[in-house]
């Protein structure tokens, strides 16, 4: 048991426990440089099937529409560092696609450009799929 506590410090040094029984860790987790505060209430079983998330508005933002696979997550996780893992991860992947929703559209020299390139090779040869 200590191992995984001195596992879980090491991988998220700024997500604690808050009482001695283990039972509620406050902090925050990082993925792509940035952080998000997350509260985990857990039974007294330590059983994560049963637990509670609370999560900052900037961290339900990034993870809206995510919701079920979290909770799929959070049911199926054997441990409290396991499941963090696995949020880090699906919250990276959030992170990710929501960089590519709102990723700037190319300048207008690069349409000019394209369509001198195809005036160039010759519009009867672009094929359309």
């Amino acid at each position: 048991m200590a191992e995984t506590e001195a596992s879980l410090l090491r991988q998220f040094p700024l997500f604690l426990p808050q009482n001695r029984a283990k039972t509620v860790y406050e902090g925050f987790i990082s993925a792509q440089g940035r952080d998000f505060q997350l509260r985990i209430l857990l039974p007294e079983d330590l059983q994560l099937k049963n637990a509670r998330l609370l999560c900052s508005w900037q961290l339900r933002t990034v993870l809206n529409g995510y919701h079920q696979i979290v909770q799929q997550r959070m049911q199926h996780s054997p441990d409290l560092m396991s499941f963090l893992m696995e949020l880090k991860m699906v919250l990276e992947v959030a992170l990710k696609n929501k960089q590519e929703l709102y990723a700037l559209p190319p300048p207008p020299q690069f349409y000019s450009s394209l369509i001198e390139e195809i005036e160039t090779l010759g519009w009867d040869k672009l094929a359309l799929s």
